[in-house]
């Protein structure tokens, strides 16, 4: 062996598989931010008129918008899993996927949001106790499928839903936005609960929008 073979030392299968992998943003489902915002003023609208529907519907999108929970998530929240007293702005998630509960940091407007939606719930004669589901439709708890007919009817009468694109996409949308104001992927791991970094790798791959913005007047005026 030559004294070049000696010190080249050429990695192993097993030493290669062990290397974070980021997958392409391509596979991956989610809104543009200009679509999120369409998306919320539109409900917004809507739950402004006073229909009781259209409130419950307001507050499910900007819990599943603002926050990044998935729809079995949101749907299973207990009104002791707010934590929004002075000084505190976080969610209980409890028995998320994988049976992971923890704790994620909301955004103040999403905290007024949920505390004026349970005055709301309040006022209209509707328990808040702890142990009370936080969306009681007229049957009982909402559940998870039906969280996901109310994102599905919005996309749609927005003409932005497709196939496989739907409620969970926001959960994609919340994390490719969050990801791009810090760069953070620790910060993104933790708002979205992942056990493995390497399921939060996805979201570090560069967007379209982001490409876009870099390639704009490029070569102009030379």
């Amino acid at each position: 062996m030559n004294q070049i073979a000696r010190i080249i030392k050429f990695p192993t299968k097993a030493s290669a598989k062990k290397r974070p992998r980021i997958r392409n943003i391509d596979g991956v489902k989610y809104f543009s931010p200009k679509q999120i915002k369409l998306l919320r003023r539109t409900v917004k609208d809507q739950a402004d008129t006073g229909k009781m529907t259209h409130i419950r519907e307001w507050m499910a999108i900007d819990l599943l918008a603002s926050s990044g929970l998935r729809v079995s998530e949101a749907a299973n929240l207990r009104c002791e899993d707010l934590k929004l007293g002075y000084g505190e702005s976080k969610i209980f998630v409890r028995d998320g996927k994988g049976l992971i509960s923890g704790h994620e940091v909301i955004p103040d407007s999403l905290k007024k949001h949920l505390k004026s939606y349970l005055k709301w719930k309040q006022d209209r004669g509707e328990s808040i106790s702890k142990d009370d589901y936080l969306f009681i439709g007229q049957r009982g708890p909402v559940t998870a499928q039906a969280l996901q007919q109310i994102v599905k009817k919005y996309l749609k009468q927005l003409d932005l839903y497709e196939s496989g694109k739907s409620a969970h996409a926001l959960r994609h949308s919340y994390a490719m936005d969050l990801y791009a104001r810090k760069k953070d992927l620790r910060t993104v791991q933790k708002q979205l609960r992942h056990v493995s970094i390497q399921s939060t790798l996805i979201y570090a791959d560069v967007t379209d929008e982001e490409i876009a913005s870099q390639v704009k007047n490029l070569y102009q005026g030379r």
